[in-house]
């Protein structure tokens, strides 16, 4: 008698299961619905595409590798792609940093409304690329930018450019805006991993004669390791991806000295209707960025192992 009860108790958990998984399945079929026909369907138009030779209109012509060659031999590919790892190594690094030393000064040095300078300090994250664009193109403008007024104030006019307009100077340039937008952000996510970090440790610390420096790089930086890794790789696919700044500030110019592969992306695609190509460009854009997460997230995997 309990040999059929303890059946018919298992039969009745079986089948309350699956009408969980059911409904569970009703309610992921819209959003699953959406990224095929967004996401997927796409993508796969995109690899299609780029064994194609197609301006958009006329008809589609298989090419085959015709496309993927050109791009390991094109001139412009390589300047862009220098750009990009330009780009990648100053995001990924001074950001990051300047975000890690704001937020470990604003949560243990005990400063006075640390949530305001938070807030301020978190302010260009909130500007659009669009705005952002133009503050900066006044700052840098050399005729009436305060960049170069405050250069003649001090008596420094000498070291006053034309800080879009000439190639020496231009990616630095962007890249100093980019870094004003971006270490905001890292310092609002390192603030709030910083005060997870348990005190009795910078306790300890103090017990033991360290000071402020030798608690930074022998306490906040090794607990915060598993921020820093997503910070990195954040970084990282957006240095893969910027265009706004670009296209808003310099259009790629002046020449080709501040392309990047999305913008070179953009302006095979809709400038010189080369569809195919443009195609090429992004599915080794993808694949790139998704071998590069997936190492990522292996090393974060690792490190919260250890």
């Amino acid at each position: 008698m309990k040999e059929e009860v303890n059946v018919m108790e298992e039969a009745a958990i079986s089948h309350t299961k699956k009408k969980i998984n059911v409904m569970a399945y009703v309610f992921i079929l819209p959003a699953l619905i959406l990224f095929l026909v967004f996401v997927c369907w796409p993508l796969l138009q995109t690899v299609y595409l780029s064994f194609n030779s197609w301006d958009g209109l006329g008809e589609i012509e298989f090419t085959g590798l015709t496309n993927y060659k050109e791009f390991f031999t094109d001139p412009l590919v390589l300047q862009a792609a220098k750009n990009n790892v330009l780009w990648m190594l100053c995001s990924c690094t001074i950001p990051i940093a300047i975000g890690l030393i704001q937020a470990s000064l604003l949560v243990n040095s005990n400063i006075k409304h640390g949530k305001i300078f938070q807030l301020i300090l978190f302010l260009p994250q909130v500007f659009s690329s669009v705005v952002a664009a133009v503050i900066w193109a006044w700052i840098y403008n050399p005729a009436m930018g305060p960049l170069n007024k405050m250069l003649e104030n001090i008596g420094l006019g000498n070291l006053a450019q034309s800080w879009l307009g000439d190639s020496k100077f231009v990616m630095i340039s962007l890249l100093v805006m980019s870094i004003w937008m971006g270490y905001g952000f890292s310092t609002v996510v390192y603030s709030a991993a910083i005060q997870g970090i348990s005190s009795e440790l910078y306790e300890a610390a103090t017990m033991d004669g360290c000071g402020p420096f030798r608690k930074f790089f022998y306490i906040t930086i090794p607990s915060v390791r598993l921020t820093t890794t997503t910070l990195l790789l954040f970084a990282l696919i957006d240095s893969f991806k910027v265009f706004d700044i670009v296209y808003q500030m310099t259009k790629g110019g002046p020449g080709y000295s501040s392309y990047v592969l999305s913008y070179y992306l953009y302006n095979e695609a809709f400038v010189k209707n080369r569809i195919g190509y443009s195609a090429t460009i992004a599915v080794i854009m993808t694949v790139f960025i998704l071998l590069v997460s997936k190492g990522f997230l292996r090393y974060r995997k690792g490190g919260e192992e250890m």
